[in-house]
């Protein structure tokens, strides 16, 4: 999908869309949602995020976006998935996206060719809460600039730089818990992309030494999940379902998905690199269902189940806060870097930024 035919859906679903520019690349942000729902690396480039194809037809677009939908793009949620999502403590009790945290109700505070500023003040439950009082209350704040690319004061430090097209963004958030039922309950920020993922990838994630990964669903199985002495590989083609954790020990602060040949249309492929910051310190509140005692993971990745022309994700958490703390609040700075071109030229810009050796990402 091309920027002009997304504008269009957009347009007919009722949805306002801002569109940033920078270079020669463009960025389209719905204060729907606080979503960067399309980046574009040039005028003709198709779309390197996942957009839900119901959005192209008006009826169908608004019969999904009244009840619980995946609308695609890089969103902010909250964390712990359980207890703010799951209804109860096994997937079999079902949950849902409370309205108050996506699309929540997000107003723009400033805005300019670059960079938009939103903010927004939600009320959400904490399903397991052991009293009646299950209210979580809080705020947050959420810019999105356009920002060069992280070779653009170095332009020959890679040789195939010349023969690909970039686009980037820097988001700068903040969270602050106001109320919460239990005292002890640590919520934090939950930034997710969902990329397309119609030839399939990988995602990669760079390690400092060997790490374990846990599985969230399903046991991955070798052929979606490697984990080597210095990274973690993990396959994104939304054939099966899967989710993994890498926790926060041996996470660098950088995690990237390199999809392969045609992934960007025709032979391009995409490559998409999140630059966080990850305090092994601090606490880490998302766990998985089946190990609420948790292992503090800072980086996770899924595969939707919804086949070739679903999505996959690459997710990252803030560290989490509680009532307990003299000052509940978290502030993040983060940057998104995507390159698109043929795959041969992305795997050395690849191999540079996650710092891992150019064969890792042979396939």
């Amino acid at each position: 999908m091309k920027c002009k035919q997304l504008l269009e859906q957009l347009e007919r679903a009722g949805l306002q869309a801002v569109v940033l520019q920078h270079e020669s690349f463009k960025l389209v942000v719905t204060p729907y949602g606080a979503r960067i729902l399309g980046v574009f690396t040039h005028d003709e480039a198709e779309n390197a995020f996942f957009v839900n194809p119901e959005l192209a037809d008006p009826a169908a677009a608004q019969k999904m976006l009244a009840g619980v939908h995946v609308l695609g793009g890089d969103r902010l949620w909250l964390a712990p998935e359980r207890g703010l999502f799951f209804y109860g403590t096994k997937l079999s009790d079902g949950g849902t996206v409370q309205r108050s945290i996506d699309p929540g109700e997000w107003v723009v505070g400033h805005l300019c060719r670059r960079s938009i500023k939103l903010t927004s003040s939600f009320s959400a439950d904490y399903f397991l809460a052991p009293g009646p009082r299950k209210e979580v209350r809080g705020a947050l704040k959420r810019s999105v600039r356009a920002i060069s690319s992280p070779f653009h004061y170095a332009p020959d430090a890679v040789s195939s730089l010349s023969r690909v097209q970039f686009a980037g963004y820097e988001i700068a958030s903040s969270f602050e818990l106001q109320e919460s039922p239990i005292d002890a309950l640590h919520i934090g920020m939950w930034f997710l992309i969902q990329m397309v993922v119609p030839r399939s990838g990988y995602l990669y994630v760079p390690t400092l030494g060997r790490t374990v990964a846990t599985d969230y669903y399903e046991p991955s199985g070798p052929e979606y999940l490697k984990v080597a002495d210095n990274h973690v590989r993990f396959k994104l083609d939304s054939i099966e379902r899967h989710k993994i954790g890498v926790r926060k020990t041996e996470v660098t602060g950088r995690a990237g998905f390199l999809s392969n040949a045609g992934g960007a249309g025709g032979d391009k492929a995409t490559l998409v690199v999140r630059n966080f910051l990850c305090n092994p310190s601090a606490h880490y509140c998302d766990v998985p269902m089946h190990t609420p005692e948790g292992v503090q993971d800072c980086v996770q990745s899924y595969s939707h189940n919804s086949g070739p022309e679903g999505f996959g994700e690459l997710e990252y958490h803030t560290p989490s806060v509680s009532r307990r703390m003299p000052d509940p609040s978290v502030t993040d700075t983060n940057q998104v870097w995507v390159f698109t071109g043929k795959r041969e030229d992305l795997v050395p810009i690849a191999s540079r930024l996650l710092n891992l050796p150019p064969d890792t990402f042979t396939v």
